[in-house]
């Protein structure tokens, strides 16, 4: 959820799976060299030197230090989440020669070398680097994703994968604020589409599940209805955008997706402003926080590293150590 507020750019993310899930936050600095992971369909892998000193947030429980969320120095983040209809279309995807990023590295190499939405978006509309869709994430196979970029001025872009694997970018839209997982974005918006976002008795017919169309719509909502952000210091306004959140599309534990016949618990979240560096994650499973601020990691000049959520239950702040791998 991204919300343009008194305080400047915001971002409320979650991390949801069956099973548990993490974050270890990774800072890289100005000048590191960086290689993508493995892309064996793909002629020419990606590298490059950071630009813009950055962390990347990467979940390692069950995704191999798949980067979820990252945010750099100029006020750009980028996130990925699960698409599974995207998933029948990544072998349909042609290799445009241009270099191939690992959908691991995806949201990392978008912060690390842009500063700007339009920058990122202009970059890949004109192949200086293309998403390696039908490559496996490290020791996790094929998978549907789709990736969104935000910076502090309020830009937006998602990009999606279509059937024949057309690449479709969605760029500056108003419901763009509010990020899901499947349906593909047309669909969800034929879906609030028979909502009226301006009847307050629309709240009695919204659905109450789970699933991402019905999160989707709940946050939609929600936000089209909250009209007052000012006048809140930063604590204030930080408790509104998680309570906004948690009320629309938290999940809790245990609870089934009819459409889905599983669950897929909340376990981590981020809240952070794109404009004064904020940033806590809340761990969901022992329900404790730990903050930093994008001015904490300025001045490293090596990667270093930090498990949020194992010292989350420790400190008020990451305790930042070189990075062993």
């Amino acid at each position: 959820m991204f919300a343009h507020i008194e305080h400047g750019e915001s971002i409320v993310r979650t991390l949801d799976w069956e099973q548990k899930l993490g974050t270890v936050a990774r800072v890289h600095p100005v000048g590191e060299g960086r290689t993508t992971q493995p892309v064996a369909e793909y002629r020419k892998p990606a590298t490059w030197t950071v630009k813009h000193q950055s962390v990347a947030l990467e979940e390692h429980n069950l995704f191999h230090g798949t980067v979820a969320e990252a945010i750099n120095d100029k006020g750009l983040s980028a996130s990925v989440l699960y698409q599974e209809d995207s998933a029948p279309f990544v072998a349909q995807y042609e290799d445009t020669g241009s270099p191939a990023v690992n959908m691991a590295d995806v949201v990392a190499y978008i912060v690390e070398n842009y500063a700007t939405v339009k920058e990122a978006m202009v970059a890949f509309e004109n192949d200086a680097f293309q998403i390696a869709w039908n490559s496996e994430l490290p020791e996790a196979g094929k998978h549907g994703l789709h990736f969104s970029a935000h910076d502090k001025s309020g830009d937006v872009m998602l990009i999606q994968l279509n059937e024949g694997g057309k690449v479709v970018i969605h760029h500056g839209d108003e419901d763009l604020r509010v990020m899901a997982n499947e349906p593909l974005q047309q669909v969800h918006r034929e879906y609030v589409a028979q909502f009226d976002m301006d009847d307050v008795n629309t709240a009695n017919k919204i659905p109450s599940s789970i699933s991402s169309k019905d999160r989707n719509l709940r946050l939609i909502w929600t936000t089209t209805n909250q009209k007052n952000w000012k006048g809140l210091n930063w604590r204030q306004t930080e408790a509104k955008l998680q309570s906004t959140f948690d009320a629309g599309a938290l999940v809790p534990q245990e609870v089934i997706d009819p459409s889905y016949g599983g669950t897929y618990t909340t376990w981590v979240q981020y809240v952070y402003n794109l404009d004064t560096g904020s940033f806590k994650l809340r761990d969901l499973d022992t329900y404790t926080d730990i903050r930093f601020d994008m001015a904490d990691i300025a001045k490293f000049d090596t990667p270093m590293c930090a498990d949020l959520v194992a010292q989350a239950s420790l400190y008020d702040r990451p305790v930042w150590e070189k990075c062993t791998n």
